[in-house]
């Protein structure tokens, strides 16, 4: 909880001055494929369970909001919950992140916007087999956004597009909203 109240501090302090900048600010939606956490459990063969060894994979949900803090760069918060597990949820996975988020704009048009991005925050992940919880762990959490893109549909509503690595998942496409 302590960690939470630092992050939530830091953030309002970069956001009191994001207040003054004449840019747009923006609130996210995204879905997710394949998060880092999916890769590492698929990858060690932990979601096999004596019954089954077929996976299901929810999408991946990204929420947040961002605010321009100079000239090309945008700070916010976001949340990003991801599940996961057997197909018949003999051994499931349940994460929720709360991540710092810092932007990079390259370029920015009329229509469409280029940038990379790093998150960084922590992570609650919940392990459950046969419907009873067997582990739970708080750990640090990142995403490392390569490139993203957004382009214009309407006037404050834009297609949101990024492939990266981390918590989001490898690709994430969604909605923006700015006001």
């Amino acid at each position: 909880m302590k960690q939470l109240t630092i992050f939530c501090a830091c953030l309002l302090s970069l956001t009191i001055a994001a207040q003054h900048n004449k840019h747009k600010h923006s609130f996210y939606l995204q879905g997710g494929y394949r998060s880092s956490l999916f890769i590492k459990e698929n990858g060690g063969h932990h979601l096999v369970s004596e019954t089954e060894s077929h996976q299901h994979k929810c999408i991946v949900f990204n929420t947040g909001v961002l605010f321009y803090a100079a000239q090309n760069w945008r700070v916010g918060a976001s949340f990003t919950y991801d599940h996961f597990g057997t197909k018949h949820r003999s051994v499931e996975h349940s994460n929720l992140s709360y991540l710092l988020r810092c932007d990079r704009v390259w370029k920015e048009k009329s229509r469409y916007l280029l940038y990379s991005g790093l998150m960084l925050g922590v992570r609650k992940t919940r392990r459950f087999e046969e419907e009873k919880e067997t582990g739970r762990q708080t750990a640090p959490a990142y995403h490392v956004c390569l490139i993203g893109a957004e382009y214009k549909l309407m006037n404050r509503v834009f297609i949101d597009v990024n492939a990266g690595y981390g918590v989001a998942g490898i690709v994430s496409i969604g909605a923006k909203f700015r006001f």
